[in-house]
C-alpha cells in the first residue's frame, strides 16, 4: 500500500465515522449515504457519471470537514447534514432524475465548482446550527439545488444565507403559509386587541419578521406591526416560495405545526 492509498483510506474512515455520528439527526439516511459515497461499482458510480460526480464532491467536502477541529456535537450536525444530502441525491437519481447540466458541477478557475461552494456553505452553517431541527431542511438545499438549474449559484447562496437566519418555527410558518387553505386560520387582524398571551405575541413577531424579509405577504395589505398580521391571508412569495420548495418544507411533521395552527386560529 502506498502512502497516498493509506491517506485516502484514513480520510475515508474519518468521513464514514462522521456520517455514522450523524445518525442522531439523519437516522436511516446514514446507510443510504454511506453506500452512495462509497467508491467503486457498489457506490455512486452505479448512478452514472452524474451520481459519481456528486458523490465525489460531497466526499471531498466531508474529508475537509472531518479534518477540521470539530466539537462532538458539530460532528453530529455535519455528519447528519452530509448523510441527508447524499441520501436525497441518491434517491432522486434512483428515481431516474438527472442532475443539472448547466455547469454547476464544473470546476472553475480555482478548481472548485459552484456545487462545492454551495454545499460547503450549507455544511458550515449546519456545523454551527444549535437549533438542530433545522438541519435536515438545510441539507435538503444541497440535494434539491443540485437538480434545479433555475436556481443560479448566486440565488443559491442567498437562499442558504436566508435559511440560516430563520428559526425552525419560521420554517413551520412558511409551510403553514404555503398550505394555508388546509387550515382554519384566523381571518382578521389583531388591531384593537388589548392583551396578548406570550404564546401568540412571539408568533406574531416571527410572522412580521418573515414579512419584513419579503418572504410572505398578507394579500397586499401592509403590516406595520404585529397587530396587523392576518394569519388567514398569509402567503409565501418570492424567495419564501424558493425556501419552501428547496428546503422540502412539505416534510415538516404535522405535530410541529399543530401548536402554531392552534394559536393562529383563535
Amino acid at each position: 500500500m502506498t502512502n497516498t492509498e493509506g491517506a485516502d483510506q484514513e480520510d475515508d474512515g474519518k468521513v464514514n465515522a462522521m456520517i455514522g455520528a450523524g445518525a442522531d439527526i439523519a437516522g436511516a439516511a446514514v446507510g443510504s449515504a454511506l453506500g452512495f459515497l462509497a467508491a467503486g461499482p457498489g457506490g455512486a458510480a452505479a448512478g452514472g457519471a452524474g451520481g459519481a460526480m456528486a458523490a465525489h464532491a460531497l466526499r471531498g467536502l466531508g474529508e475537509e470537514a472531518a479534518n477540521r477541529l470539530l466539537g462532538p456535537r458539530e460532528k453530529v450536525r455535519v455528519g447528519g447534514a452530509l448523510a441527508i444530502a447524499a441520501s436525497k441525491i441518491r434517491s432522486r437519481i434512483e428515481r431516474g432524475e438527472t442532475l443539472r447540466q448547466d455547469g454547476f458541477f464544473d470546476p472553475k478557475g480555482n478548481g472548485r465548482s459552484d456545487a462545492d461552494e454551495v454545499a460547503e456553505s450549507v455544511l458550515l452553517k449546519c456545523q454551527r446550527e444549535a437549533e438542530e431541527k433545522k438541519i435536515p431542511y438545510m441539507a435538503f438545499l444541497i440535494g434539491n439545488i443540485a437538480f434545479d438549474a433555475q436556481i443560479s449559484p448566486g440565488l443559491a447562496h442567498q437562499i442558504v444565507r436566508t435559511a440560516e437566519a430563520l428559526t425552525y418555527r419560521q420554517l413551520c410558518l412558511l409551510k403553514i403559509a404555503a398550505l394555508r387553505e388546509n387550515y382554519q386560520l384566523r381571518q382578521d387582524d389583531y388591531r384593537g386587541q388589548q392583551r396578548f398571551e406570550k404564546s401568540l405575541y412571539e408568533l406574531l413577531y416571527e410572522c412580521l419578521d418573515l414579512y419584513h424579509r419579503a418572504l410572505v405577504n398578507f394579500g397586499g395589505e401592509v403590516a406595520f406591526g404585529p397587530t396587523d398580521i392576518k394569519p388567514g391571508s398569509m402567503a409565501v412569495q418570492g424567495m419564501g416560495a424558493d425556501l419552501f420548495n428547496q428546503m422540502g418544507l412539505t416534510t415538516i411533521p404535522q405535530p410541529d405545526l399543530d401548536p402554531i395552527i392552534a394559536e393562529l386560529s383563535k
